[in-house]
């Protein structure tokens, strides 16, 4: 190291030393060793980066939802632990929802989402293994990694909303652009092994979208007290009954396309087209918000929910059941609509409220899929 450098090194440890902003420092503390010249608007969250990390969380999930029913009802030793995959997707799903909040805290954006996506990789490529070698414990350990990863994925709407709720619905809108291209990847694929590569390279790009956000957000933070009140509690509610149909549909749909010896490539696009249903509504709420109040929004959404589960669960025939799966796709995404504005419009939560929130719609999303 150079005379130069070591003499700037010291002056930036002096200058970190004696902060102007009244906060003494602590040892083992994380301060940004940026230069203050550096325009705060360059560190600002960038939504487009943020929607197109999620929407590749979606696609993933897409593909990972496609061949994950049928592989566990053909490598499940017993009919009652189909549904474990599945389930431990959704439990991986509701158990990351503290670490991510935490951890976007303490370490930063580029950290936090860096490991979610990190996870999915990971359990994508398992999940694949486990199915060539026929090895179900090894598909529930895989789903449940991805699940991980989804977790942290979630969150990405809270950090947009952050801003403004408007943003945290364009988020909520970049699933539905990644759902338009889930049944070309499932026909590309071609076999479940490899559908889940595909999904678990998705999940790297989403890795490699991480490293271009900030550590950490410059502008207004979300509140510090946790709020609940009785916005919360009701998006909460609504929130954790639409989850939990949602799973359960999500669940028995392919399985019963697949007993009505409906064609793989069907059932990926049934799946794509109610993955679509379920952000579709996030773009048009993204640009005409007031078409959709928040209250109004749930009660429409649960009863649409209410329809398509009860057309999923007569199975009927195909046809039915494809429309069952975009009904409770839509009455899912206005139900989240709405809970997304209760939630963020006015006094916002804290983290630690939003993580509680995300912890209830995936716990609730865990049940549905083992009780129904």
């Amino acid at each position: 190291m150079s005379l130069g450098t070591e003499r700037g090194f010291a002056d930036l440890l002096a200058k970190g030393a004696s902060r102007d902003d009244g906060v003494d420092m602590r040892a083992g503390q994380i301060v940004c060793a940026c230069p203050a010249s550096l325009p705060r608007a360059g560190v600002t969250d960038n939504r487009l980066t943020l929607a197109m990390g999620f929407g590749l969380a979606v696609l993933a999930q897409a593909l990972a939802l496609t061949v994950l029913p049928e592989e566990s009802r053909l490598l499940a030793p017993t009919i009652e632990r189909v549904g474990w995959p599945f389930a431990l997707l959704l439990v991986g799903a509701a158990l990351a929802s503290f670490p991510a909040a935490l951890l976007v805290d303490g370490f930063g954006r580029r950290a936090a989402f860096g490991l979610g996506a990190s996870l999915g990789a990971a359990g994508g490529a398992l999940a694949a293994f486990s199915i060539a070698k026929a090895n179900f414990f090894g598909l529930c350990l895989g789903a449940f990694w991805l699940g991980l990863a989804q977790g942290f994925a979630l969150f990405y709407r809270h950090i947009a909303a952050q801003s403004a709720p408007r943003d945290g619905l364009v988020v909520l809108a970049g699933g539905a652009g990644a759902a338009l291209f889930a049944p070309f990847l499932v026909s590309l694929a071609a076999t479940p092994g490899a559908t889940l590569l595909l999904a678990s390279g998705l999940h790297i790009g989403a890795l490699a979208l991480s490293i271009r956000m900030p550590h950490m957000i410059a502008g207004a933070a979300i509140a510090n007290k946790c709020r609940v009140d009785a916005r919360f509690l009701l998006a909460t509610t609504a929130g954790a009954i639409a989850w939990s149909v949602m799973s359960a549909g999500m669940l028995h749909g392919p399985l019963t396309l697949a007993v009505c010896a409906a064609t793989p490539a069907f059932i990926g696009g049934a799946m794509g087209w109610h993955l679509l249903s379920m952000y579709g509504p996030s773009a048009l709420a993204a640009r005409r918000p007031e078409l959709f109040p928040p209250t109004a929004a749930l009660g429409a959404g649960l009863a649409v929910l209410a329809a398509g589960w009860t057309a999923v669960h007569s199975g009927a025939s195909v046809a039915g059941v494809a429309a069952g799966l975009i009904a409770i796709g839509v009455g899912w995404g206005v139900v989240n609509i709405g809970a997304l504005r209760l939630l963020h419009e006015g006094a916002r939560p804290s983290r630690a409220a939003l993580a509680f929130h995300d912890l209830c719609l995936l716990g609730a999303a865990a049940a549905g899929a083992l009780i129904a």
